[in-house]
């Protein structure tokens, strides 16, 4: 996918043109920010729930979720992706606010030639997310987010907001099977731009064990944003006390094009605090990137 992405920025004044109305930076949201080797519509360790806001409830016993994190794509890609958000439980409704910023370096100018002109190419996008959600039946979990995402690309710039839904059903016969459900900056209201909406889905279970710490799970997601990209990830899970590994493949169709990518991670839990890294391939020869997620429950 890096290959495909950077054919279209490196003619910075036809990629604007072909952005139309859209906000830039669309597809620096393609990548699986906030999540460590798990569905979008089901994942939860960082707790942020940027895919899904149904996602963001906080347990009983707790009040409040702090959570921060990173991605990076080093060397030859130079993608860097930052988040911070925290929630708080109030009448059984828990509120969240998160903040999100994604930008390419080293996109260098060039005319005529592949010789740099010298000066960088500004990429970015910040998103802002204020989010509900509540349990309206006992499996059942409903999550309302508005976002407010801004886009920069060389000399345009241009915002627009969103409403997005999310669902999760969760604990689900005894295999303990959740599944998932939402849009991502689906209806636009406001802004000087438009968005390309997205349609998650996610379904994950247990496939052995008899309990929540000592098990391995598979789950299987999809996401599509029409015009853009659709993508396909299958993974499995084993968990053991307070640690828990993870892996899967993805299939990503973005620009006309198809590629299969492996990610890699690992979750750690303890005393109320959630760690987890994961690591993903990316083919023609470009280096992984890294994902980053630290969260904390407070009562």
């Amino acid at each position: 996918m890096w290959r495909n992405v950077f054919a279209v920025l490196a003619c910075v004044p036809l990629c604007a043109a072909a952005q139309g109305g859209n906000v830039p930076g669309r597809d620096l949201l393609t990548f699986p920010v906030t999540l460590v080797v798990e569905g979008p519509a089901t994942g939860d360790a960082s707790g942020v729930g940027l895919w899904n806001p149904a996602l963001t409830l906080l347990p009983t016993g707790s009040r409040w979720r702090i959570g921060a994190g990173a991605m990076t794509a080093p060397t030859d890609a130079a993608i860097n992706a930052q988040y911070g958000g925290f929630s708080h439980s109030w009448r059984g409704t828990t509120v969240s606010v998160s903040v999100l910023r994604s930008s390419v370096g080293r996109l260098l100018r060039t005319d005529s030639d592949p010789l740099s002109l010298g000066e960088e190419v500004p990429y970015e996008t910040v998103l802002l997310t204020a989010g509900v959600a509540r349990r309206i039946a006992p499996h059942v979990v409903l999550g309302l987010a508005a976002h407010a995402r801004s886009g920069l690309l060389d000399g345009i710039s241009r915002s627009a907001n969103s409403l997005d839904a999310g669902l999760l059903v969760d604990h689900l016969t005894p295999l303990d099977v959740s599944v998932g459900a939402s849009s991502f900056l689906h209806t636009t209201w406001t802004g000087a731009g438009s968005e390309l909406a997205a349609l998650l889905l996610g379904v994950d279970g247990r496939v052995f064990g008899t309990d929540s710490v000592h098990t391995l799970r598979a789950g299987y997601s999809y996401q599509r944003a029409v015009g853009l990209y659709s993508e396909q990830f299958a993974y499995g899970a084993g968990r053991w006390s307070m640690f828990e590994l993870r892996g899967g493949t993805v299939r990503t169709d973005i620009y006309g094009q198809t590629n299969w990518r492996l990610r890699l991670g690992m979750v750690a839990r303890y005393g109320g605090y959630t760690v987890g890294v994961a690591r993903e391939e990316t083919p023609n020869g470009f280096a992984p990137s890294y994902q980053f997620t630290l969260s904390t429950l407070l009562p």
